[in-house]
């Protein structure tokens, strides 16, 4: 049997997703736990696949893995230490979670001394099918994406950028994410954002920092069955108590 799951993780305690050796990864303690309940035998016998290799430090929501094992793929997974699962699904044998119909990051800004309205305006500009060579480390694929949409919101003391695409380049997301930001600050002018897609011009815009990025959802033309997991329903009660109680005060 071929299942799918969607699994959470704390970017913060892992060098990246994918195996390194002798580093804390992702990927490794997943298959670590696999091998251990022998769910799987081998990695390439099982065809463990997975839709984002996440940097250090990012995190995810809804990233998918999938595998073919024997078990319940839930129970084998749910008790692992800071990576968490939120839904499954049994899949085609032929199923790689790569081929998703979109994927969405989210980053969230402290929002003091942001101008929002210029950062809305200027992520209208990303949108659609560009090439990203001035907003991306580069390596051997082609640098033409297509951006489905980019959305800046103010919550206040946050701004959430969230940005939707079929695929990205690496570094790409926070990439637009620090041009947003300068332009937000008034380092940057909207038009330089709009010349670099271009190829007009060269602007060193900086990188976002990996911490504040999440993989938000991977999305597929068939639904997870999710259940969330307690001790995620206890510290979103824990953060919100702890908003609640200083802002009362």
């Amino acid at each position: 049997m071929r299942v799918a799951v969607k699994i959470g993780y704390d970017g913060s305690r892992f060098h990246g997703f994918a195996m390194q050796p002798g580093k804390h990864t992702v990927e490794g303690e997943i298959l670590e736990r696999l091998k251990k309940t022998r769910a799987i035998r081998e990695r390439n016998e099982a065809q463990f696949q997975y839709a984002s290799r996440t940097d250090r430090g990012v995190h995810a929501l809804g990233n998918v893995i999938a595998f073919n094992c024997s078990g319940d793929a839930r129970k084998i997974l749910g008790d692992m230490e800071d990576i968490w699962v939120f839904g499954t699904a049994v899949v085609d044998d032929t199923f790689n979670p790569r081929h998703c119909i979109s994927k969405t990051y989210r980053y969230y800004v402290p929002g003091k001394g942001l101008d929002c309205e210029k950062m809305v305006q200027a992520a209208a500009l990303f949108m659609g099918e560009h090439d990203f060579s001035g907003f991306a480390r580069l390596d051997e694929r082609n640098p033409v994406r297509t951006v489905k949409n980019m959305t800046v919101k103010n919550h206040g003391e946050v701004i959430t950028i969230d940005v939707e695409g079929k695929s990205f380049l690496w570094n790409q997301v926070r990439r637009m994410v620090a041009a947003l930001i300068k332009v937000g600050k008034g380092e940057n002018p909207i038009d330089d954002i709009r010349e670099v897609l271009q190829a007009k011009k060269r602007v060193n815009f900086g990188v976002a920092p990996a911490e504040n990025l999440v993989l938000l959802d991977v999305k597929y033309d068939f639904a997870f069955e999710i259940d969330i997991p307690d001790r995620i329903n206890i510290k979103r009660m824990f953060f919100t108590d702890a908003s609640r109680i200083h802002r009362n005060r």
